[in-house]
């Protein structure tokens, strides 16, 4: 399964590349201004969830690593398009409990991946300037396997969110080499799934809004950034599945990472 994912993900990640590189240069020659990027990612990921009284039943933290492409093509009309797409994976630590409240420490193993697209418009409020507020929508999906122990049994939960993004960005260049860029925005979930293996059930979380940023420091071919992004889910309606009932608690994400990358 992992596998194919796998597959998938890199398949979308050549598409969405493919698509930019073929558009860039009719939009290029009008505005002359697109690039694409690679980069390697690394954050620190942590995942609570909550009781209906808001007491935390457990929490994952450790780093997760990825890899990504991302593109953006300006038209000569001042609309722009931004693409990226994210693979990305690790094992980080668990600390929770069982159903019956005994302690358990073990690791969840993530894998999964992330494509997003945005149009904006974009205004020079300067000559090297510029500001962009954008629209758009991502489909994040990931798989959240926690290990068995000696005294609980593991479970593989395959998780899927589509969500509507809305936020502003800009740039300010220092040089022709030399320039700097932030955005930020929110989240705004449409649909969420949770398929909970081992129940053979299929869980809605709630939809509830978080917040992204990034902010870094392009020189030359070289991009650098730090970035944001939380998610956040309401509890679900419970579900009947193998003789139990089951839900999934409210869910909070929280990511914090460093992204570094060459441009062209």
């Amino acid at each position: 399964m992992k596998q194919l994912v796998v597959i998938v993900a890199l398949s979308m990640l050549t598409i969405t590349g493919s698509m930019i590189s073929f558009s860039t240069p009719a939009l290029a020659a009008n505005k002359g201004d697109a690039w694409r990027d690679v980069y390697l990612k690394v954050e620190s990921f942590t995942w609570k969830e909550f009781n209906d009284n808001g007491t935390q039943l457990l929490k994952e933290s450790g780093p997760i690593y990825g890899l990504g492409f991302s593109a953006k093509s300006d038209t000569a009309n001042a609309l722009t398009f931004k693409s990226k797409g994210e693979i990305f994976g690790g094992s980080i630590d668990y600390d929770g409990q069982t159903q019956a409240g005994t302690p358990v420490k073990t690791d969840t193993n993530y894998f999964g991946m992330k494509v997003e697209g945005d149009l904006g418009w974009k205004f020079m409020v300067a000559e090297k300037s510029s500001i962009e507020p954008f629209a758009g929508l991502g489909w994040r999906w990931w798989s959240r396997d926690i290990q068995s122990t000696d005294t609980a049994i593991g479970v593989e939960e395959l998780w899927s969110s589509i969500y509507a993004r809305l936020g502003i960005r800009g740039d300010l260049a220092f040089s022709d080499k030399m320039k700097a860029f932030a955005e930020g925005g929110v989240k705004l979930p449409i649909y969420n799934q949770n398929k909970v293996d081992i129940y053979g059930v299929t869980l809605e979380p709630g939809n509830e809004a978080s917040i992204f940023a990034e902010a870094g420091l392009k020189w030359a071919m070289l991009k650098i950034s730090v970035f944001y992004e939380g998610m956040r889910f309401s509890k679900s309606d419970p579900v009947s599945g193998s003789g139990v009932i089951v839900w999934q608690p409210e869910s909070r994400a929280d990511i914090y990472g460093v992204n570094v990358g060459v441009a062209f």
